[in-house]
Formats: structure tokens, C-alpha cells, sequence
């Protein structure tokens, strides 16, 4: 019986889980990005589209009625570009929490593996030292 020799595993799967969780955080951290930006876009569109009301409201040209369609238009178009990556995003995060969960649960068995290798190890060398006591009680009783 002899210690637990597969350290190098242990640690290369705690290297993974470290790094699982780092990318999990990054892509956490890019999704609500995203959903600040998609916020902000929708945010300025309410604007955009109040400003063209208060603007036909007081009257004003048709080349300025077309300018604010126009811009509404692109903003539409890339708040639903926006949206996508985000939607986009959100997929890599769950993709990314589910790596995080598999590589904890096989660092988690291979640390249920080691304590109970280094149990039964204990086990084993405290069994010797009882028995090499036992010996050396013998030993001195049969002295005396």
C-alpha cells in the first residue's frame, strides 16, 4: 500500500477548474456588457422616437422627418445585431458553466479517491506501527 500517486491528475484538474471558472467569469462579464449596450440602444431609440413626434408635433420639413427615419432604421438594425451577439453570448455562458460543472465534479472525485487512499494508506502504517509495537512489547517482556 503506498500513498496517493496520482497528484499530478489532482493538480492538472484543479488547472482545468481554474481555468473553467476564469472563462466562465470573462463570458459573464461580456453578456452583461452586452445587456448594458442593448439597454443603452434601446434606451436611445425611446429617445429618437420621441424626438420625431415632438418634432412633427411642432412642424417641421420632410428632409428631417426622413433624417430621423433613417437613423431610427440603423439603430434598429443594430440593436437586432446586438441582441444576437447577446443571445450569442448567453449560449458561451451556459456552455461555459456547464465545462465549470463537469470539471468540478471530476476534480471532486478524484479528491474523494485521494482521502480515501490516504485513509486506507493511514490505515496501513498505523497497522504496521501497532504490530512493530506489539513485537517490541514481546520483545522486552520475554527480556525480563
Amino acid at each position: 500500500m503506498k500513498p496517493f500517486s496520482m497528484q499530478s491528475v489532482l493538480r492538472y484538474r484543479k488547472q482545468l477548474e481554474d481555468e473553467a471558472r476564469q472563462a466562465f467569469v470573462a463570458s459573464q462579464e461580456k453578456e452583461r456588457a452586452l445587456a448594458d449596450q442593448v439597454h443603452k440602444m434601446e434606451d436611445n431609440l425611446q429617445r429618437l422616437y420621441a424626438e420625431k413626434e415632438q418634432i412633427k408635433e411642432e412642424g417641421t420639413t420632410v428632409d428631417i422627418l426622413l433624417l430621423y427615419e433613417n437613423r431610427i432604421t440603423v439603430e434598429q438594425e443594430e440593436l437586432t445585431a446586438l441582441r444576437h451577439e447577446l443571445d450569442t453570448q448567453r449560449q458561451q455562458v451556459e456552455r461555459r458553466r456547464k465545462r465549470l460543472l463537469h470539471t468540478r465534479q471530476e476534480k471532486k472525485a478524484l479528491e474523494q479517491l485521494k482521502h480515501k487512499q490516504d485513509l486506507a494508506y493511514k490505515q496501513y502504517i498505523d497497522q504496521k506501527e501497532a504490530a512493530m509495537l506489539d513485537e517490541i512489547a514481546v520483545l522486552r517482556h520475554n527480556r525480563k
